[in-house]
């Protein structure tokens, strides 16, 4: 009797457990509010695999090349415009100067020219004059010319008037030369001074032609380009 009352005792606990465990098994769970995400943020193992930074970064697209508006390419080629219209106005402006310079000095050189030759004819003059009273001197010195000029002296020693007479005109006579002579030279040097800047003027001024025809050429409107 004691051995079928444990056994009913037990058939009656085994089927509450059973109950139980249905009961568990089909009860729906509730989902957690906040789960853990350690699992997700610490790899303790290392087992999470490794992602290679240049492959998960995009792609930069590749930058078109630049392509020049039509209003910019007008504006380069009118700065260069300007800027070669600029170095051509400051050529000219050198030459203009260099012309203003040549131009002095060619009106220096007429100058100095003309002085020189002031002086010149004033020796040339009186080279001319020595000239003369140094051939009346000689005419005067002619024995026959003497015999008349002692003629028209009262004097009673007729030979020692003519030899002070012909020594005077020596005298004078040696002045004249030496004078001729210092003029003769003044006046070879006048003349050689002058012909120096005569030929100073001659290539100034051929010079000035030059640069004349550079001036006009700076100066003279560019032909038009054809597109």
């Amino acid at each position: 009797m004691m051995k079928q009352y444990s056994i009913v005792w037990a058939a009656v606990l085994l089927c509450m457990a059973c109950g139980t465990a249905s009961a568990q098994t089909q009860r729906p769970q509730r989902p957690v509010k906040n789960p853990p995400q350690y699992p997700h943020i610490i790899d303790l193992e290392n087992k999470a695999p490794k992602q290679d930074p240049a492959k998960d970064k995009p792609a930069e697209p590749e930058e078109p090349a630049p392509v020049l508006s039509v209003e910019l390419i007008r504006s380069i080629d009118a700065l260069a415009g300007e800027v070669r219209q600029l170095v051509l106005e400051m050529r000219a402006l050198n030459v203009r100067q260099q012309a203003q310079i040549d131009m002095l000095r060619l009106t220096r050189g007429d100058l100095r020219i003309d002085s020189y030759e002031r002086d010149l004819k004033i020796v040339t003059d009186r080279l001319a004059q020595l000239e003369m009273d140094e051939q009346s001197l000689k005419a005067a010195m002619t024995p026959e010319a003497l015999l008349t000029a002692v003629s028209r002296f009262g004097t009673l020693n007729r030979d020692e008037t003519m030899q002070q007479i012909r020594r005077d005109y020596e005298t004078r006579l040696r002045m004249i030369e030496g004078e001729k002579e210092r003029l003769q030279q003044r006046e070879s040097e006048l003349r050689r001074i002058i012909g120096g800047f005569r030929e100073n003027n001659e290539e100034t001024e051929q010079k000035i032609k030059l640069v004349e025809e550079a001036l006009r050429r700076l100066t003279s409107p560019a032909p038009d380009r054809k597109p």
